[in-house]
């Protein structure tokens, strides 16, 4: 009887133990799920680029999580293609990029750009001893470039066809690894390239490239505004999957809200921005590339989400490129900024 009145009591014990636990276990998961109100994202931003800096900044200063997301990053796919699958399958639901994207979003490519996330990175040069002065001067001359339908390309095109150059057939375009533009230029491969920053900046700094276009016209250079380059024009934009806007709009605004919150936090601490991307191996460190140097080019770019004028920014790309033959003879223009932007409210 003893026996089993302790078994009993053992029983009851256990049967304690684990209620307790349970409780407990439950508690723990319900907290958990509490911090991530919008679940999971999966951002493909790990690529070595500076100007990612919202995507690493959204992250490692807790910007995600606020605003109740659980964010992975991941590689960034270099072929457009696979990277355009995943925003329409859903297994990517944001990055940052550039206008280069408005031609694959006419094509189809599902995803929205959701305002302007900093200025230009963009430079076309020629090397120090170039006879190249002006765009003008580029008429007839090679010049290299990362990829044809890159944003180098685009951005010397908008140039180009105001100093009255046709981009399709006034110059010819040769594509070489963006490493390796400099060097094509200095053994006069090419007579000019462009390129992006940190690769412009350095060929500045290192080998006194002269700049003949800047997208980045933050100081209303009137000569860069004759070539089209906006006073604080956009340059990269935050893009959010169509999937994930249609099906989930909250979800979409609590994301913009993050980018928003972690561009202000860059551009009131590049320095610290930089050290961030350094040493976490978000940017891969080099000679160059060091924290001088990429705070330098954050402090540049003047981080900043902005709504409205990305979308007035992203209208006058439009009409850019289709003047220069990148988008489809027939576009309309108002239709295209519309399938290709979000604004949404993010009061």
């Amino acid at each position: 009887m003893k026996s089993s009145w302790k078994m009993l009591l053992g029983l009851v014990g256990v049967l304690g133990l684990t209620v307790v636990l349970s409780g407990c276990g439950k508690s723990s998961a319900s907290s958990g799920n509490s911090d991530y109100k919008y679940g999971t994202i999966t951002v493909p931003a790990k690529d070595g680029s500076i100007c990612n800096a919202p995507n690493y900044i959204a992250y490692e200063k807790g910007f995600f999580k606020k605003n109740g997301l659980k964010a992975k990053l991941v590689a960034n796919p270099r072929d457009i293609s696979t990277l355009e699958a995943g925003f329409a399958s859903g297994k990517y639901d944001v990055q940052n990029g550039d206008f280069q994207y408005l031609p694959a979003i006419q094509n189809g490519a599902q995803i929205k750009a959701v305002g302007g996330i900093h200025q230009g990175c963009i430079k076309l040069l020629v090397p120090k001893d170039s006879n190249i002065n002006s765009v003008k001067d580029l008429k007839g001359k090679t010049i290299g470039i990362p990829a044809q339908g890159s944003t180098p390309q685009y951005v010397t095109s908008i140039a180009l066809q105001h100093a009255g150059i046709n981009p399709k057939t006034d110059v010819t375009w040769k594509v070489y690894s963006t490493d390796l533009l400099a060097k094509a230029a200095q053994k006069g491969e090419v007579q000019a390239i462009g390129t992006v920053d940190p690769y412009a900046y350095q060929a500045q700094q290192e080998d006194g490239f002269k700049v003949i276009i800047d997208n980045n016209n933050s100081a209303g250079n009137q000569d860069m505004a004759n070539m089209g380059m906006k006073k604080d024009g956009s340059c990269c934009y935050l893009y959010i999957s169509n999937k994930l806007i249609k099906e989930n709009p909250a979800k979409a605004k609590a994301i913009a809200k993050s980018y928003k919150e972690a561009a202000e936090w860059i551009n009131k601490h590049p320095e610290k921005t930089a050290k961030i991307e350094l040493n976490k191996g978000y940017v891969s460190k080099t000679k160059f590339i060091n924290e001088k140097n990429v705070a330098q080019i954050i402090r540049d770019e003047h981080f900043e989400l902005n709504l409205k004028k990305g979308k007035s920014d992203l209208s006058y790309y439009i009409s850019q490129l289709k003047e220069a033959g990148y988008l489809k003879k027939n576009t309309n223009n108002a239709e295209l900024l519309k399938k290709a932007y979000w604004d949404p409210d993010l009061k």
